[in-house]
């Protein structure tokens, strides 16, 4: 077995695992009574098992010597540029809403944002995503490229040999990081200037809002740093174990948000459920429910 077939059977396993995982976070959100999300937390979750299916859509055709069927390869091709925006906007969109819950706490009034707000923060990732497909459908078709669609030289997915759905994407994940990394240091600024205000709140809404934010920071620090260690393919072409960051990142994300508390309570079914409060918006008013916001601790 060559090292390179090595590689494809190992980003093929990080893959396989970072769906089995999203599935894990996501099934007993949808299913499960006891399990209470914002739409923008399904968002998030949703998006990131896109990401991972759309780099396994080749598993079994990843032979050197033969090119995968054009049509599958094409749709491939499409999604691998438009899925990190895909999720980079979308981390941005749910760090969004989750600022605007922590600034209504100055005011004891914690909500959900308004109706229209939590529409686009949900719309604008999948706004994003069909611009860039659309952007390399016009650089195929109108441009005549379709030849240059073929399997990348790590043999791990399709691409295009045309460097601008790269730059277009890489400066779509670099104005999302440039928006996320200050909006994640204003967010803790907020709940440190608001701190007063948190110790009025229960143990488990101070724990809740706590573990949350430092997931999300957790996430955005492996998300750029995966990023990084992706875009070396481009500097290095030959060191094809830099894309394996693209599945490991969204396994550290299943882990991160698939570890609180209520979903692994899902899964150990033959334990009797723990009960326990938090945060719920009703008319501006604080009262203690299952979280409907980010999800237990």
């Amino acid at each position: 077995m060559t090292l390179n077939h090595t590689l494809v059977v190992l980003f093929d396993i990080l893959v396989l695992v970072a769906v089995i995982l999203l599935l894990c976070t996501l099934l007993p959100a949808v299913f499960s009574k006891n399990v209470h999300r914002s739409v923008g937390w399904y968002n998030l979750m949703i998006t990131w098992l896109v990401y991972s299916l759309s780099y396994g859509l080749l598993v079994g055709r990843q032979v050197e010597s033969i090119e995968p069927p054009l049509g599958l390869c094409l749709f491939q091709t499409l999604l691998i540029y438009a899925v990190p925006a895909l999720v980079s906007v979308s981390m941005v969109c749910y760090n969004i809403e989750f600022y605007l819950i922590i600034s209504g706490l100055r005011y004891s009034n914690p909500r959900q944002p308004s109706f229209s707000r939590a529409f686009w923060l949900v719309a604008t990732p999948w706004l994003v995503f069909l611009m860039i497909v659309l952007e390399v459908l016009l650089l195929v078709f109108p441009g005549k490229q379709l030849r240059l669609v073929s399997l990348a030289a790590n043999n791990f997915y399709c691409h295009l040999k045309n460097l601008v759905p790269v730059q277009v994407t890489a400066s779509v994940c670099v104005c999302a990081a440039v928006i996320l990394i200050p909006l994640e240091v204003w967010t803790g600024f907020m709940m440190y200037r608001n701190w007063d205000v948190f110790k009025n709140l229960s143990q488990t809404d101070r724990r809740l809002f706590l573990t949350v934010y430092l997931r999300l920071i957790l996430c955005t620090l492996v998300a750029v740093i995966g990023f990084i260690f992706s875009m070396m393919v481009f500097i290095f072409p030959g060191a094809s174990e830099t894309s394996l960051a693209y599945p490991a990142v969204p396994i550290f994300i299943a882990f991160a948000f698939g570890t609180q508390r209520d979903l692994l309570q899902v899964w150990l079914f033959w334990r009797l459920p723990q009960s326990y409060g938090s945060i719920i918006f009703n008319h501006g008013t604080v009262a203690t429910a299952s979280i409907s916001t980010s999800g237990g601790t």
